[in-house]
């Protein structure tokens, strides 16, 4: 599982984590500095798509694991708020996540 989405587990660990620790306002400042990269946002467009709906893995497990922690969801739906509001909505806003 590990090995999927490689670009979303990027950001989830150096701007999301919370050993990184930055603020959520930071958060956004360091997407949209990468999304202004067309190839690496198409990308992590279709990455997100990919694990929205992905029923092969757990949305908590991807926010939390060993390798970082960057939001500790309490159930799948939490997690999946969490992917659409802090990242997709950020990424591309007035866009639906399907």
């Amino acid at each position: 599982m590990m090995k999927q989405y490689p670009r979303l587990r990027n950001i989830l660990i150096s701007v999301f984590s919370i050993d990184v620790g930055l603020s959520e306002s930071q958060e956004k400042a360091a997407l949209i500095r990468a999304a202004s990269n067309e190839e690496w946002k198409a990308a992590i467009k279709n990455e997100l798509l990919g694990v929205l709906s992905d029923n092969e893995i757990s949305l908590v497990e991807f926010l939390e694991n060993e390798d970082y922690e960057a939001y500790p969801a309490d159930d799948e739906d939490e997690a999946r708020d969490f992917i659409i509001t802090r990242l997709w909505n950020v990424l591309f806003p007035g866009e639906q996540a399907k």
